[in-house]
């Protein structure tokens, strides 16, 4: 009986780790800005959950970005540059979005008309090198 018990008892519990891994991130919602396309950011230390991003050539893109962490930190995509290999030049002029420990706000930009990956990244010194620093890409 306590054999049995303890066997229904691994299999509930299994059952549910793979009902709770397959569940997905929710952070990388969606939302609608009504004239393009749209992304919830959270940033901290040394991250950006989602750091892909994606958006239809030409189109603006909002991003509502949230600092949950305790630096300031910035959102970043500079004009004729890329920090990392494989990667194309922003074409235009750079975008950038600051904010101090648990502010939000949001940025909305013109993605370039042609498709290509960029990269995004925090420019405090260190955080960079740190990993904060992600890709977007314009199809």
């Amino acid at each position: 009986m306590l054999r049995r018990l303890f066997v229904t008892f691994a299999l509930g519990l299994a059952v549910m780790l793979v009902l709770a891994a397959c569940n997905g991130d929710d952070d990388a919602d969606d939302i609608d800005n009504g004239n393009g396309d749209s992304y919830n950011v959270e940033m901290g230390e040394f991250y950006f959950d989602p750091d892909e991003l994606e958006g239809s050539a030409g189109q603006d893109l909002t991003i509502e970005l949230e600092n949950a962490g305790t630096q300031v930190h910035n959102f970043t995509i500079e004009a004729g540059e890329a920090r990392g290999d494989d990667f194309d030049a922003w074409p235009d002029s750079e975008v950038q979005l600051e904010l101090e420990a648990e502010e939000s706000d949001s940025l909305t930009f013109t993605l370039p008309d042609e498709a290509g990956t960029y990269e995004f990244v925090c420019t405090i010194p260190g955080h960079y090198e740190s990993g904060q620093w992600g890709t977007l890409t314009v199809e």
